[in-house]
């Protein structure tokens, strides 16, 4: 097994579900008034690219790192937390509920 495939793979189910989780306690009317796509449309873009990223953790599964997919899931969480996610704190005065 190669250790650093192993890593990056929990890195990545780490970071799919933080961007779920964020997704998930963000105001619903925060979404359009930050210009985004509804909330229903990004928990299901970070809910099935977390489930990869996660499912990726496994060593020897399909979804390894860094397969394809892995890689897709992997691009729906980043422009979440790096497009979505700022914008959001923006619009709702730089906090969540968290």
């Amino acid at each position: 097994m190669d250790y650093l495939t192993i890593a990056i793979g929990v890195v990545g189910g780490i970071v799919g579900v933080v961007a779920f989780a964020d997704a998930v306690t963000r105001r619903t009317d925060a979404y359009p008034a930050a210009d985004k796509q509804t909330k229903t449309t990004w928990l299901a873009i970070t809910g099935i690219s977390g489930v990869v990223l996660v499912l990726g953790m496994i060593p020897g599964s399909l979804l390894r790192a860094p397969s394809l997919l892995w890689l897709a899931g992997l691009v729906g969480v980043l422009v979440y937390l790096c497009d979505v996610r700022p914008r959001l704190r923006e619009v709702s005065g730089g906090s969540s509920s968290w």
